[in-house]
């Protein structure tokens, strides 16, 4: 449910970035197919369930690293990307609406805040790997996806939805890196180690959402008439999502991480990041 309390001021005002942002342009259902629309409204709905569990997964992490005593820069940084992500969320139920769908917010298990969260603590690892999953891996690679996917669309209304998403996103993954940086360096090999293999899982399960691996012969076919629709309308297809994913990874991913000192061993097809 949207401005279903008084607080509706206070989320209108942030959904509007106090004024700054540029409202939503219009939009003609009748200019676009019923079946094209419906799997639009679709895409968006699987796109707001993202976002949802973003709000879900960075409000976590930032009560999370407020009890590990972490900076308090780096706390009023993530406390935005909080805000952001419920932001990202009404912004997707407002193409769904547009789509002539009905926006849902998924129920489901919220993820335990781990107890002991002390310094060096087995509790601090886990924290700290989830935060470099999340936001060096699935924050850094979807602000890549969401400027593909700005670059194909045609209709006002979805590059809208998308700009306000990526010009967020495209932060986010550097607030993970950096607030990786307060961390990672000062463990053990043994940790960092352990904390590779955990990113490589991540990555994996990041191209499985992307609906990859991508067989080389699919980054090859041509598209439909309806999927070169839905990709108008801020839907990439898989090969398009993919082949962006395979060229963060190898091309900016790898290398941020080894910075850190993760040493991270993910191969990609270059020749499917360059198709």
């Amino acid at each position: 449910m949207r401005d279903a309390t008084r607080l509706k001021v206070v989320h209108r005002q942030r959904v509007l970035r106090h004024g700054d942002a540029e409202p939503a342009p219009s939009f003609v259902r009748g200019a676009h197919p019923t079946r094209v629309l419906a799997s639009a409204a679709d895409g968006w709905q699987r796109l707001l369930e993202t976002e949802y569990e973003s709000v879900v997964i960075s409000s976590w992490m930032t009560a999370a690293l407020a009890r590990l005593a972490a900076p308090l820069d780096l706390l009023g940084a993530f406390g935005r990307v909080v805000e952001d992500e419920i932001r990202h969320v009404d912004v997707c139920a407002q193409m769904v609406d547009a789509l002539g769908g009905q926006p849902l917010v998924p129920s489901g298990a919220l993820p335990p805040l781990p107890g002991g969260l002390e310094r060096d603590s087995e509790s601090e690892f886990e924290t700290v790997s989830g935060l470099v999953g999340f936001f060096c891996v699935f924050e850094f690679l979807s602000a890549l996806v969401f400027h593909q996917a700005l670059e194909a669309a045609a209709d006002e209304l979805p590059r809208w939805a998308l700009g306000e998403i990526h010009r967020d996103e495209a932060f986010h993954g550097a607030f993970g890196f950096e607030a990786a940086r307060h961390f990672v360096p000062a463990w053990s090999e043994d940790r960092r180690v352990r904390l590779a293999r955990r990113v490589e899982a991540e990555v994996a399960r990041f191209e499985q959402r992307l609906g990859g691996p991508l067989p080389a012969e699919a980054a090859l076919a041509p598209l439909s008439p309806e999927v070169t629709a839905l990709e108008q309308l801020g839907l990439l297809s898989p090969p398009h999502l993919l082949t962006t994913f395979y060229a963060g990874v190898a091309g900016q991913l790898v290398p941020r991480l080894l910075e850190l000192g993760i040493p991270v061993e993910l191969k990609v097809d270059l020749a499917r990041s360059d198709s």
